[in-house]
């Protein structure tokens, strides 16, 4: 293999993009095999092209991480003669030859650890021009000693971490050194210093330490304290020292130096989650950094506590280095404040001196937090509230603990962590959590205050959203709602109903000044709303308040804040909903708000400058009014005398018919509508407004009926809207006439009415329904539509729909539409008809549903068994499915079955095609087909199951014991048009199996389905004719099918299976053992055995 051959295949990857997938694939191919290393060497020492380079240095990466290594010579020694050449770079191709030369040390003994860690930086300390390769070398040693890809044993990883753990000082001496060549070094080297703090969590001891049950609160993890710690070395580490020094200057040194030094500080803080002397000297070296850096750079972010920042300042990126330090102390601020007044508490208790504790240190870091929540940016403002989530997870006890990345355990069971996580959480002592909570509340307390003062201001708009330009809309909104996260955990510790009365005096000092800043208006109604679910409603004054107040606020009509203030009412309403309905006069008062102000005025409102601002605006607004309907709808109706309703109701209506509005928005109030007029005890009253509502709604429709032509196009009919999608005038005509379904049943049965109101109205408006219909069939979510909403009707109406006129229209319809259209949702419907009705004992309706029943599934099944034979192509598998579904559904109920069996035309011909179509759809492709063959299947065990007498034990009516007869003679004895039915189900049976075999017969329900029906026929008055036909339909299959069972094994098939028939799970098996017989004997065939 020609080393001309892969440059030649290097330049065409970068080069000839039309073969780019090819030269690909050789070059991959290339790197697996193994006179690679022979080229590579090649490559690497005579080219002068950075491509092929770097080429080559990932050739050898890949074969070093997969385990192919070289058969003669010292990799080491090669590896390290390869990056002399490259000290200077490019340092892509020296960034892969050092992985290559840490990913082979993994490969080598363990004793050759500590030689090869010493020999390699010796190497790359003689020359200077060599120190940025050993920074890179030192910074990935940690790297890809976690490394996956790197597929060495679990046990070596582990042991090579450890090994590297032990020069743990001679690295930290070697990179000092490294850091004082110039600032590049510097920063190289602090990254190193990072990535060797990290690989401390490679300790054995330290990982068992932080799997023990936790004693200390707010940890997931046992207490633990790294060895570097715990010797008391780290604070005083020179390159530790120089990273708290460098971040307490952020406002003035390099941004790429700082970050290293941020890199750094992030380790040192993850070493412990304890408060001991030695962890405290770590944990306050960090605090004092971010304070200083705080001091020199917040004061210039002061202006951006109001006006929005530039998102790729510098200001911004230096803030952002200093926030992400931030954003992790939330834990070590809450384990240290906690501490410090247990131990005030126990030394005063003691009578003893008060210990040294850093209460200030902590109160100035709160106050840096602080400052970055009420920022004007929302990444800088959520390493505020990172901050003070972690300080509310702590003293919930619920502080998230990272995945551990050098426990092998979690990466071969990812489920061992969270299981272990949940044992530690089952064997918390409840009383001592809550004593020990209680004890820190206070402590929090006067914190977790001014961080929901904090929050307050955070969530707040600009005044002028339009005017501020790095203000963005939906980045805001979800800002907003991690800081509700964050209220509403607060709760916990300051009470719901602190909060709640500080919003409230806020409200008075934003009230009394003129002009009402509406954003702090929308600032308290965000704030309540989150911690309104964790208050008993009705119990404050302030949300009453401002309910009455919303009313009369002043409400803008230009701008973005016009949506946004609308927004924040619409909002408030919908989170107290739950308080309106047990309040009548403020639920008046609202209601009114809502529908003669609020909805009418949020159509004319300019659009934002997010084009999904103002539907939002609208949708929420809609979905309060429907929240607080269905929520007061018992109230609402007998409210003022009973004539609230009303007046709501005609309101309602005249929303929904205004087209500025979004057809879902419309839909929503529909449903208001219908939540509130289903709750009127006056069926005269309901039917009289329903009435108005939809033929309110069917005067939109004039023009699009006028355009109809005289004849429905049937099957002809083509989609002709922009969309695709149904009028939307269609559509909420439709939830119009469904809209009252819940209506609760009546208690007074002696006064029973003579007609249910929801059914007269359907019956007055059907001829426009149905036109509706008949002529829209090619819209398929618009028929879904109408089938629910029949089901529902029908449903709800289910007492007085068998004898109302217009029942078997809307059957009748929903079959011509079906007929036009084939979808599977027309099965549906009359599937849940049959549910409904079958048991009403009622032969009238048992006759509606059987021809039902058979004019839906007997076309179907006709045109599967034409299709069977050749004869044309069957309708889609989820027709199919649906309408054997629907069958077999009719066919469990005995009365329904027993007039089919005896006097339906069409059930024996179904029967016949059912049969003669089911292994053919196997056998064209089990996949898609599946839930068609096994709803078959069950409509044929359901005929079969009438058929046995053990069926009907212990209940023999007269009627049962005839459908056992009929039963009996419709699949021994009545002829069909392909011959008699028992003697060919077994065939298929057999032909089922047969299918299933090269398509994994454990797969899927097709096999176990057989089972079940082959069980049927077993244990019941088929079992002769079914145990004498079973091993000719086994012969008659197909070569070599047809021989894989013998005579000898066909009959002890057989036996086994009679024994086995009252075990439906061990038949199952033996069922399953045949198919996979099958599929063997076709794997022999296919290679010639």
């Amino acid at each position: 293999m020609a080393a001309a051959q892969v440059v030649l295949h290097v330049h065409g990857l970068h080069k000839d993009f039309a073969n780019t997938h090819a030269h690909s694939t050789w070059l991959q191919q290339f790197q697996q095999a193994p006179e690679a290393w022979a080229v590579v060497h090649e490559l690497l020492t005579r080219s002068n092209e950075e491509v092929v380079h770097y080429f080559a240095s990932h050739t050898l990466v890949t074969k070093l991480q997969a385990g192919h290594l070289p058969s003669t010579g010292s990799c080491r020694q090669e590896l390290l003669q390869y990056l002399s050449n490259f000290w200077r770079g490019p340092l892509a191709v020296r960034r892969q030859l050092v992985i290559a030369l840490v990913d082979s040390a993994l490969w080598q003994p363990p004793v050759e650890d500590a030689h090869w860690l010493a020999d390699c930086v010796r190497r790359m300390s003689e020359n200077l021009e060599a120190v940025p390769c050993l920074l890179e070398f030192l910074v990935t040693i940690p790297e890809e000693s976690a490394n996956r890809k790197v597929v060495v044993a679990a046990q070596r990883r582990s042991q090579f971490a450890s090994n590297m753990l032990q020069h743990t000082n001679m690295v930290m001496d070697s990179l000092c050194k490294a850091s004082q060549t110039n600032e590049l070094c510097a920063v190289g080297a602090l990254r190193a210093c990072a990535r060797w703090l990290h690989l401390q969590h490679a300790d054995a001891a330290l990982r068992a330490k932080k799997k023990s049950s936790s004693s200390v609160g707010g940890t997931a993890s046992g207490p633990f304290t790294a060895d570097l710690v715990r010797r008391g070395g780290v604070h005083e580490n020179p390159l530790v020292k120089q990273a708290a020094q460098t971040l307490s200057n952020i406002g003035t040194t390099s941004l790429e130096l700082c970050r290293a030094c941020a890199d750094v500080l992030c380790e040192v803080h993850g070493l412990t989650n304890e408060s001991t002397p030695e962890a405290r000297a770590v944990l306050l070296l960090v605090v004092h950094a971010v304070i200083a850096g705080s001091r020199q750079l917040l004061p210039a972010t002061q202006a951006n506590l109001e006006t929005w920042m530039d998102q790729d300042s510098e200001l911004t990126a230096r803030a952002a280095v200093l926030g992400r330090l931030v954003g992790e102390l939330g834990g070590v601020f809450a384990r240290l404040t906690i501490a410090d007044s247990r131990d005030s508490a126990a030394a005063a208790a003691a009578g003893h001196m008060a210990p040294q504790v850093a209460t200030a240190s902590l109160n100035d870091l709160a106050e840096v937090a602080l400052h970055f929540c009420a920022l004007r940016h929302t990444d800088l403002a959520k390493c505020g509230l990172d901050f003070w989530y972690a300080v509310l997870a702590h003293h919930l006890g619920a502080a998230a603990e990272e995945d551990d990345p050098f426990d092998e355990d979690e990466v071969s069971m990812p489920g061992l962590r969270a299981r272990d996580q949940q044992a530690w959480a089952a064997a918390r002592d409840p009383e001592a959590e809550n004593q020990r909570r209680a004890e820190e509340r206070p402590v929090l307390a006067p914190y977790i205050e001014k961080m929901v003062k904090s929050h307050w201001q955070a969530v707040r708009y600009p005044a002028e959203p339009e005017k501020e330009a790095h203000f963005d809309w939906d980045e805001f909104v979800r800002f907003r709602e991690t800081c509700s996260i964050n209220i509403t955990e607060a709760c916990l510790v300051v009470t719901p109903r602190w909060i709640i009365d500080h919003i409230g005096s806020m409200l008075e000092q934003i009230c009394a000044k003129q002009p009402i800043a509406w954003q702090d208006i929308d600032a308290c109604v965000f704030v309540l709303t989150g911690v309104a679910s964790r208050a008993p409603a009705g119990q404050d004054t302030v949300i009453p308040k401002l309910i009455e107040l919303l009313p009369q606020l002043p409400y803008h009509t230009d701008g973005f804040k016009a949506l946004l203030f609308r927004n924040a009412a619409s909002r408030l309403i919908l989170f107290t909903s739950g308080y309106l309905a047990l309040n009548p006069e403020p639920c008046k008062q609202i209601l009114r708000f809502l529908t003669l102000q609020h909805l009418p005025a949020i159509p004319p409102l300019p659009q934002g400058p997010d084009p999904d601002a103002k539907k939002y605006c609208e949708a929420i607004a809609c979905d309060a009014m429907k929240m607080v309907m269905t929520a007061a709808r018992k109230g609402i109706v007998t409210a003022d005398g009973g004539s609230l309703w009303r007046d709501v109701v005609s309101a309602v209506i005249t929303l929904v018919a205004d087209p500025r509005f979004t057809v879902d928005c419309r839909a929503q109030l529909v449903f208001g509508i219908g939540q509130v007029l289903s709750v009127l005890e006056n069926w005269d009253e309901l039917e009289h407004m329903l009435d108005i509502f939809v033929t309110r709604m069917e005067d939109p429709l004039a023009p699009i009926l006028n355009a109809l032509p005289p004849e429905p196009l049937g099957s002809r009919a083509v989609k002709t809207t922009p969309d695709g999608k149904a009028p939307l005038e269609l559509k909420l005509y439709i939830a119009a006439v469904s809209s009252v379904y819940n209506m609760p049943p009546r208690m007074d049965t002696l006064n029973r009415p003579s007609h249910h109101p929801v059914l007269a109205v359907v019956e007055k408006h059907f001829p426009t329904i149905e036109r509706v219909c008949i002529h829209n069939t090619q819209y398929d979510e618009l028929m879904e539509q109408v089938c629910l909403a029949f089901s529902y009707i029908l449903g709800f109406a289910r007492e007085y729909a068998p004898t109302s006129p217009v029942f078997v229209p809307m059957m009748k319809l929903m079959a011509r539409c079906c007929e036009q259209h084939p979808q599977p949702f027309y099965m549906g419907l009359v599937r849940s008809v049959i549910g409904f009705f079958a048991a009403t004992g009622s032969e009238q309706l048992d006759a509606v549903l059987v021809d039902l029943t058979g004019l839906f599934a007997a076309p179907i099944a006709r045109q599967l068994a034409a299709a069977a034979s050749g004869g044309g192509s069957p309708l889609p598998p989820p027709i199919n499915a649906a309408s054997y579904e629907m069958l077999a559904e009719a066919l469990r109920h005995w009365n329904l079955a027993l007039l089919a069996i005896r006097s339906a035309q069409w059930l024996p011909e179904t029967l016949d095609a059912t049969i003669e179509a089911l292994p053919r759809l196997a056998e064209d492709n089990q996949a898609i087909h599946e839930r068609t063959v096994c709803a078959m299947m069950r409509f044929l065990r359901n005929v079969l199951l009438w058929g046995d007498p053990e069926t009907c034990k212990g209940d023999a009516t007269p009627d049962l014991l005839e459908l056992q007869k009929q039963a009996q003679a419709l699949v021994v004895e009545r002829p069909l048009p392909r011959g008699q039915a028992l003697p060919r189900l077994v065939a298929a049976l057999a032909r089922l199996l047969a299918a299933a075999a090269p398509n994994g017969p454990t797969k899927g329900e097709v096999v176990p389905s057989v089972a079940e029906v082959l069980r049927t026929l077993l244990v019941g008055p088929f079992e002769y004719q079914t145990s004498t036909g079973l091993p000719a339909a086994l012969r008659a299959l197909p070569i070599p099918l047809g021989t894989a069972l013998g005579e000898p094994e066909q009959l002890r098939l057989v036996q086994q299976l009679k024994m086995e028939k009252g075990d439906s799970r061990r038949f199952v098996r033996t069922v399953l053992g045949v198919a996979e017989q099958f599929a063997v004997s076709l794997k022999k065939a296919q290679f010639g055995g």
